[in-house]
């Protein structure tokens, strides 16, 4: 890749036009998407620095419709909790515009949901736990370059903005429109 300052410059301002177009959704269409789409997004995901580079993530790539249900009815359940208590008021007060609430129907209407999982260990050869670095902060960064990889090839998609009791589901898989 050529270091010339015009060239950056262009490429540079390219790749915000396309960023720039990313927008979270809460209203997914059915329509397929190949699912080598998805992998080679996951795959854009894996190159994320990480702390020691031990890449302490997984992605699962959930397209079955009786697990996108469990998963659907999982995080409905965490979210009724998250409204009704967890969150603090100002919180809630935020989120008023978007007018979010405990449903999640599109967690079935995704053609697809991306779960990520961090690992704060992994186990070596000998059994024995060895600790990763940087987890949270890895696992963020991998995450966002997944999210802008799905933007890049023109999928819309949703990254959650509750968290209780550690569920957490990704539905990308829906074209922008």
């Amino acid at each position: 890749m050529t270091r010339d300052g015009a060239a950056m410059t262009r490429r540079a301002a390219n790749f915000y036009r396309s960023v720039a177009r990313r927008r979270t959704v809460r209203m997914f269409s059915d329509r397929p998407v190949p699912r080598s789409i998805i992998e080679k997004c996951v795959m854009n995901a894996g190159t994320a620095p990480s702390g020691a580079n031990f890449q302490p993530w997984h992605f699962v790539v959930v397209s079955a419709p009786e697990i996108k249900c469990r998963i659907r009815l999982e995080a409905e359940k965490a979210e009724r909790q998250f409204y009704g208590g967890r969150a603090p008021k100002a919180w809630l007060k935020a989120l008023e515009p978007l007018g979010t609430n405990a449903k999640k129907p599109y967690l079935e209407i995704a053609p697809y949901l991306i779960v990520v999982f961090q690992r704060s260990y992994d186990i070596d050869a000998a059994g024995e736990r060895t600790k990763n670095y940087y987890v949270t902060e890895s696992v963020g960064i991998a995450t966002g370059i997944l999210l802008t990889a799905l933007n890049h090839v023109g999928l819309a998609t949703l990254y959650p903005h509750a968290e209780p009791d550690g569920f957490s589901a990704h539905p990308p898989g829906s074209p922008n429109q």
